[in-house]
């Protein structure tokens, strides 16, 4: 049985502005390697037969992950079409399962072990899920999804966070209405969920939705220090010692040993002047640091330093 794999790279990243102004979220660079490509090969290895859908800036997108793997384009144009809209429109081309991966998931979950275990359960639909004491998603119970939470009005719900990870039975698609934007929740998982078909896939490995500038850069230092999940190509630059941690230096980097302190990223290109310092922070491809300026616990981009200062506890 075929399977079909919808990597969701649309959206306008509005949590990670100012960053997503300029670079659209699946092609922000981690390591030199753009976001989306840890979705599109998770789901290569599962499937050749992929979809891409964009809106905001659709050619940066499919232009960064084109490197990594062959892919279908799906362009929604300037207005994204919600997540239940997108599988809406690809109903007539998913003849068996379909298989979705959240564009800005960085995670070790196997698409392809998900895709096994659906199979072997017979579900109407598969959601991936971590347990979570606090910040649930999901009610689950036996193995089954039973109900919603909003983590808005109840942020300590315990129960199981929804890890950006899905497979539907194209059967399951007919139950998408054709209005635009549609959420995926509300339109096919809840009245799957009531007529209890949607099993999950539980795992404890590395999940981390790369949903804010602190998530940014908290998942930029995971992979610098080895955490998170091993990259679908090795970033081009090089690892270097830099006082009790490591640092990245890519391609072509213009900088003295003085201006890099520990947890400093430095991307392909980057110049950092005579007296600048980064630091447990994310220098931009081809920016350059001021003479004298301190970067530390943020991302230098477009020639201003954005804060990471405020933390996410919704950790994923």
């Amino acid at each position: 049985m075929s399977a079909t794999g919808v990597l969701l790279a649309a959206g306008l990243g509005e949590r990670l502005r100012p960053l997503t102004e300029s670079i659209p979220k699946p092609a922000l660079p981690l390591l030199d390697i753009p976001l989306g490509a840890w979705g599109l090969c998770n789901l290569l290895e599962a499937t050749s037969d992929i979809v891409v859908n964009a809106s905001y800036s659709s050619d940066v997108v499919f232009g960064a992950l084109a490197p990594y793997g062959e892919f279908e384009t799906l362009d929604e144009g300037t207005a994204p079409w919600g997540t239940g809209g997108t599988l809406a429109s690809l109903r007539e081309r998913i003849s068996s399962t379909a298989l979705v991966c959240n564009g800005d998931a960085l995670t070790e979950v196997s698409v392809a072990r998900l895709l096994a275990e659906h199979r072997r359960m017979g579900a109407a639909a598969t959601v991936a899920v971590s347990r979570v004491d606090t910040g649930a998603d999901l009610s689950v119970d036996s193995g089954r999804v039973t109900g919603f939470i909003d983590r808005r009005s109840e942020p300590d719900a315990p129960g199981a966070r929804y890890l950006g990870i899905a497979a539907f039975e194209a059967p399951t698609l007919k139950l998408l209405p054709d209005t635009r934007p549609l959420g995926l929740a509300e339109s096919l998982l809840r009245p799957l969920a009531e007529s209890g078909e949607v099993a999950t896939f539980s795992s404890e490995r590395y999940a981390l939705d790369v949903g804010t500038v602190a998530r940014y850069l908290e998942a930029s230092l995971d992979l610098l220090e080895g955490r998170g999940p091993v990259g679908p190509r090795p970033p081009p630059g090089e690892f270097v010692e830099a006082g009790s941690a490591r640092a990245y230096l890519g391609l072509d980097v213009a900088s003295d040993e003085e201006s890099i302190g520990p947890g400093a990223i430095i991307l392909a290109g980057a110049r950092l002047h005579e007296g600048s310092y980064v630091a447990n922070a994310i220098v931009w491809p081809d920016e350059e640091v001021p003479a004298g300026t301190r970067v530390v616990n943020g991302v230098w981009a477009r020639g201003r330093f954005v804060s990471a200062a405020k933390s996410d506890p919704n950790r994923t």
